[in-house]
């Protein structure tokens, strides 16, 4: 095997990293051709041909067909690689957890993304062929082309960490989109995609990561499909990232193909975005943007550190600073850095092209100094830059739909036909892996805006990305001094040259040490572009590698040279310096490595732990979980290691070396080395035992035997035995009682591994108690039951003899001790009960409690109680109660029934009862004149009634809580209508017995009904009681509003509406009617065809409104409308009442109001005729006489009186009259009117060009409140 070979297999591979190998590994196989004699040339050793058989036979064209379904990836991947491949893999892992870590990379979490992968070698040993494996495929397109673009989203990543990209978002439940919202808005366009995927599901539940399409996951009800699927468990979930992901639950374990549809939205247009893109003002956004661009614009461990930590990313920073303006908004910068990177930046043209990022160096600042990546590459530097701008983003990983094609060197979209599908379907396959960006775009000056979707390579718009960039320039170094000892002089010479032949003279070079961030000198360049600098290799040079860097804007190169020396490695600290296998593993190595020429710590340097025999030279082989480490950046080392498990127990020394290895570089200088010091370092063992406890021989964790009595004596056994069962003689076991702190005795155990003690009971505490035996560290407990008295001895309770059922003051108290009754001892953890009794019934529903209801560990009881607002006022009897349960805690916790036990039964009575009161329970009697208020008033019973200016009586009388009105206590009546206080308030003093009476001047009072309240206020509570009606009878102002002073019977609607008021106050519950009057003041009402009842109570705005048309028989002429209020009133507030039928006040009605009611007239056609001709002939010939007949009756069907006039012409169509005759009409109405055709009608000739059209004019036949009518013939 080869060096290069050895180096990378003896790397360490963990899970997390091959996931990301594998990842970027696909990518590099299916975009760039790594053929066979690569392969050949890496390892020595050509993959043998697939098939011998066929290796010399004729090239046959093949048929595309549909590939097998579902693929295997791990047997793929397999299959693809030789046996020495193969056998080299497994060395490092085996197949089991390749299959496991394939797996992880459609499962159903979102974790990481590793940015960091191996050399290109072991890329290419990892994913060999790995590209055409098929992942998904798409149905039900409409146009190949516009899906060509198409991303389908996985994973999403908010976090980033120098190497690698978190996710913190969590996921929830999304509904399924349904079908019919789907077709209600956005049939046809978006089309409804289906996805075709193979799924190896376990038995059982199943979650995965699945494709969708950006903003969010459109996935359609009823549309996920599967063999043997749990159709009723089927669920979605969406992280705050909007990554789908399902959770399906499977009846087998067979490979099955999965379908579901889902659909995206149409994405705005690069131009819409912009168009839309607005720069938000600084200390006018909202929080919810800010907490949006504190997570999404993170860098470690921030933005400014970072740019300064990392000298290539902070040189393409620069760079894009001159590019990128002040007002540009979110989407314009992030335009610009995209545009940048497409044009500075390149893909890696064969895998010596692409080196991954050393170990602890960042893998954007890697990317920066290399000038090229791949897609995940690309995206990464495209967040960090746009973050590093203020631009909220986040990382992506996905699928297109377009996948770089080998042979035609284009992005194409794999397209087949599926004939078990009867259609086309696109193929997204491995080479389709693919990475791009979101981020987001405010619309406002607030913040609030939208995310964006981002291709970072396939994509571009705008401006930001042209010469004259920083990388029009290309520089080389070099060092004449690579290695050796100090005192000399390293001669550091750059090259800078421009591929686009701009002058490369005075151009300043800045020459860096990027190990240790240290400037070495800028130098400016000559008409060559050469720019060398002198660095003395002296006792500033730190021991070791230095990697050398020389740069100009952003074209950066390196070299670097080795320093020999001295250098000391010293341990400081082992802690512990001993470990019992028993107990832990794990102890921590603490030491640092030091240059004493340099008098500087030494960075990055690998140590090895060694282990050895005390006092000698004997290694002892792997003796650690970790055996190699670096130093920090400060020189220091510091690891927690376990000792493996097949290192003896014994005496040690442990030594750290350091051999002439540092991180991230390939090369050992061999020459550069040392060992610390040695500490002594033990390992030690326990021997294992088994300890067993009998009290009076019933084992341990039989807790609830024995049961004993006072002043017995216990029988006390332990059996101590050996890791194989045999029992070990002459060792020490003590016993004690845990229960009461007390040490019993200790005594050696026989023969038999068996050691007896008696223990007499005599001041124990009733109930259980808890004994333990102890041999070393290892113990036994068990319990014992003391089968004694116990009392509840409680203190003068309840505490707050008298509660309120209100809000406040609500709360009595319980404390006091469960005891022993002989010996007073305290009772642990007893639980006791509480009860509260009405009478003879106990009460369950109105009591809350909080607090504890069991005795803690000196036997206090304190418990808090308080009472329901719904519960009855009245005294209560109180009881607690106790039946033998203990809650005992660690280290033996147990829960003791110990009802049977009549000892652990007992209770205590309350020192007194319990008083609850009610603080509202007010009592208001209030009376009227002498009168008890009432709830209902009637004809029968009607409220009290003034005249303006009378004086009016109301007494109240108030009992709060079973007392008269305490002392500052105050009383009002308040006119609820009005919102006034009537009189003044009255304050009580204590002495009135809760009694007062109101003497109240209506002369302020309007008319009409009032509604009185009595208010009572206590403590700042207003409490609203007691109320009534009173009524001040005076007259009442009408208001009207009314314009339809002339009104057509039968057809003309009219409103008539007005307010009740009386000094300026709106009245209530005051019955009106309409009236109508003819000329001699006659009520003719029942010519109104009212749309309501013709009275009605005006609202609690005083408002009221009639609508209405008159009758056809009523006879036209002049009429009087008028609102009349009947002294009839009706109303309700709450439980008050007033139904007051007869009229009880004075009646009051508005002025008349006059109308002129009017009939209508109706034409009626009987036909017109000429003759000789006919006219159906459709001329007028001049000679013809031409008859027009028909009949005049009134609006309601009956004729007028003979010898009206009726007016009939023939006209133009334009109205111009040609001829007319005035008829008169004989006694049924009718009329007929004949005209001669002449020279007068010489201007038309055909009928057509004519109308007929009759008139009738009541005021030329000397008609009163009569409708003119007109009638155009047909």
């Amino acid at each position: 095997m080869s060096e290069l070979r050895e180096e990378l297999l003896a790397t360490k591979i963990d899970k997390k990293r091959i996931i990301g190998i594998v990842l970027v590994a696909v990518l590099l196989i299916s975009v760039f051709s790594f053929s066979v004699v690569f392969f050949s040339f890496l390892f020595g050793s050509q993959r043998p041909v697939p098939s011998k058989e066929k290796a010399n036979t004729d090239y046959e064209s093949v048929e595309l067909v549909i590939p097998p379904f579902p693929f295997n990836w791990f047997e793929d991947i397999m299959d693809f690689l030789s046996p020495e491949q193969l056998s080299e893999l497994l060395e490092n892992i085996s197949p089991e957890d390749l299959a496991a870590i394939l797996d992880q990379i459609s499962d159903g979490v979102v974790e990481n993304f590793d940015l960091s992968d191996f050399p290109t070698a072991l890329l290419a040993l990892l994913a060999a062929g790995a590209g055409e494996i098929e992942v998904f495929r798409i149905y039900n397109y409409l146009d190949l082309n516009e899906m060509s673009d198409v991303l389908w989203k996985y994973e999403c990543f908010d976090n980033y960490d120098s190497n690698e990209w978190t996710s913190s978002a969590f996921q929830t439940i999304y509904p399924l989109y349904s079908q019919l919202d789907y077709y209600d808005y956005y049939f046809p366009d978006p089309e409804l995609l289906k996805v075709k995927m193979d799924i190896s599901p376990e038995i059982g539940s199943n979650s995965m990561i699945i494709p969708s399409l950006f903003p969010i996951p459109f996935i359609m009800e009823g549309s996920i499909n599967a063999y043997d699927l749990d159709y009723d468990k089927i669920t979605l979930l969406k992280d705050d990232f909007n990554s789908s992901f399902l959770d399906l639950t499977f009846f087998s374990d067979n490979d099955v193909n999965m379908t579901y549809e889902l659909f995206g939205l149409n994405l705005p247009s690069n131009d819409e975005v912009n168009n839309s893109a607005i720069k938000v003002i600084t200390n006018s956004t909202t929080l919810d943007y800010e907490d949006l661009i504190n997570q999404f614009t993170q860098l470690p461990p921030d933005v400014e550190t970072y740019i300064a930590t990392w000298a290539n990313f902070r040189t393409h920073y620069n760079a894009l600073d001159q590019i990128i303006e002040d007002n540009d908004n979110a989407f314009v910068i992030a335009n610009k850095i995209r545009n940048y990177l497409q044009t500075q930046f390149s893909f890696p043209l064969t895998p010596d092209d692409y080196q991954s990022a050393p170990e602890g160096h960042d893998s954007v600042d890697w990317f920066c100094l290399q000038g090229k990546g791949i897609w995940s590459d690309f995206a990464s530097a495209f967040c960090v830059f746009t973050r590093a701008f203020g631009v909220a983003s986040r990382f992506v990983d996905g699928y297109r739909t377009r996948a770089f094609d080998l042979i035609s060197q284009t992005f194409d979209v794999e397209e087949i036909y599926d004939s078990e599908e009867s259609q086309n379907t696109i193929l997204i396959k491995l080479k389709n892996l693919y990475n791009w960006a979101e981020i987001y775009v405010p619309t406002d000056i607030y913040g609030n805006g939208m995310w964006v979707q981002m291709d970072v390579n396939l994509d571009t718009y705008g401006d930001g990305g042209g010469p004259p960039l920083p990388t029009s320039f290309d520089i080389t170094v070099n060092s004449n001094f690579t290695e050796g000892y100090r005192n000399q002089v390293a001669n550091l010479t750059a090259t800078l040259s421009s591929p686009t032949n701009i002058s490369v003279e005075n151009r300043e070079i800045t020459f860096t040490d990027y190990t240790y961030g240290i400037e070495l000198g800028k130098v400016t360049t000559n008409q060559n572009g050469t720019a060398s600098l002198l660095v003395d290799i002296d006792t500033s040079q730190i021991v070791g590698p230095h990697l050398i860097g020389a740069s100009y804007l952003s074209a950066v190169n390196s070299t670097y040279y080795t320093v020999f020396g001295d250098i000391d490695v010293n341990l400081v600290s082992v802690s512990p310096t001993e470990v019992n296998r028993s107990i832990t593993n794990t102890t921590n190595i603490q030491g640092y490595v030091y240059d004493p020429i340099a008098n500087q710590s030494v960075k990055d340097a690998t140590v090895e732990f060694l282990l050895f025999q005390k006092g000698t030279n004997n290694k002892i082989g792997s003796p650690f979980d970790i055996i190699y480490t670096n130093t920090d950046n400060n020189g220091d080392f510091n690891e927690l290691v376990n000792v493996n498990s097949w290192v003896p127990k014994g005496k040690y020394e442990i030594r750290v070396d350091f051999n002439g290895s540092w991180s991230g570089w390939p090369w050992v200088w061999d020459i550069i080395n040392d060992s610390s010091n040695r500490i002594e370092f033990n390992i030690t063992e326990e021997p294992t035992y088994n300890l067993l406890f009998y009290i009076n021989n019933i084992e341990a964790y039989n807790y609830e035997s024995p049961s004993v009595t006072r002043y017995s004596t216990l029988k006390l056994k332990a059996i101590l035995t050996n890791e194989t069962g045999d029992p070990v003689q002459g060792e020490i076991v003590e016993f004690y009682d845990y229960s009461s702190s007390i040490f019993i005795g200790s005594n050696t155990t026989n023969v038999n591994g068996e050691t007896r003690l008696d223990y007499y009971i005599n001041s124990s505490a009733a109930g259980p108690n808890l004994l333990y035996v102890k041999y070393g560290k290892l113990t036994n407990y068990s319990y014992f039951i003391l089968n004694a008295s116990i009392s509840i001895n409680l203190n003068v309770w309840p505490l707050n003899r008298e509660i309120s059922k209100g809000p406040t003051n609500r709360t009595f108290y319980i404390q006091g001790y469960l005891n022993d009754t002989d010996n007073s001892k305290p009772i642990k953890y007893g639980e006791i009960s509480f009860h509260m009794f009405d009478g003879p019934t106990e009460i369950y529903n109105w009591i809350w409690e909080s607090g504890s209801f069991e005795s803690n560990e000196y036997g206090e009881i304190f418990t808090e109680f308080s009472v329901d607002s719904f519960i009855n006022t009245k005294n209560y009897t109180l009881e607690v109660w106790f039946n033998g349960t203990f809650y005992y805690p660690s280290p033996i916790p147990h829960t003791f029934n110990l009802l049977a036990y009549t000892n652990f039964s007992s209770f205590a009575n309350a020192d007194y009862q319990l008083k609850v009161y009610d603080p509202g329970e007010v009592i208001i009697i209030f009376k009227i004149e002498g009168n008890h208020r009432s709830l209902s008033y009637v004809d029968g019973n009607p409220p009290a009634t003034y005249t303006p200016g009378q004086i009016a009586n109301f007494e109240v009388y108030i009992n709060q809580s079973d007392n008269y009105a305490p002392a500052e206590s105050i009383v009002r009546l308040r006119d609820i209508y009005t919102n006034d206080i009537l009189g003044n308030p009255y304050t009580f003093n204590g002495t009135e017995n809760g009694y007062y009476q109101f003497n109240i001047d209506t002369s302020s009072l309007h008319a009409g009904l009032h509604y009185i309240e009595v208010e009572y206020e206590y403590n700042s509570i207003i409490y609203p009681y007691n109320s009534t009606y009173i009524i001040i009878n005076e007259t009442v102002s009408i208001g009207y509003i009314f314009n339809d002073y002339i009104i057509l019977r039968d057809n003309d609607l009219f409103t008539i509406s007005g307010t009740l008021t009386e000094s300026g106050e709106d009245l209530k519950g005051l019955q009106v009617e309409i009236i109508l009057l003819d000329a001699s003041l006659s009520d003719v009402s029942f010519h109104l065809n009212l749309f309501s009842p013709k009275t009605q109570y005006i609202n609690d705005a005083g408002d009221y409104s009639f609508s209405s048309r008159i009758f056809l028989n009523c006879s036209q002429g002049e009429y009087n409308l008028l609102i009349n209020f009947t002294g009839r009133i009706q109303h309700t507030d709450g439980p008050l009442s007033i139904t007051l039928s007869n009229p009880y006040m004075v009646s009051s009605s508005t002025s008349l109001i006059p109308i002129n009611i009017t009939a209508g007239t109706v034409i009626i056609q009987d036909g017109y005729h000429t003759t000789p001709h006919d006219i159906s002939d459709g001329l007028w010939w001049e000679g013809d006489t031409l008859f027009v007949y028909g009949n005049l009756t009134w609006d309601n069907g009956t004729a007028m009186e003979a010898g009206m006039k009726v007016n009939v012409t023939v006209q133009k169509l334009n109205g111009e009259l040609i001829v007319f005759n005035e008829v008169i009409t004989d006694q049924w109405g009718g009329f007929n009117a004949s005209f001669l055709i002449d020279e007068a009608w010489s201007e038309v000739n055909y009928v057509d060009e004519t109308k007929i059209v009759v008139y009738f004019d009541p005021e030329a036949n000397n008609l009163e409140y009569v409708e003119e009518n007109e009638l155009e013939f047909t």
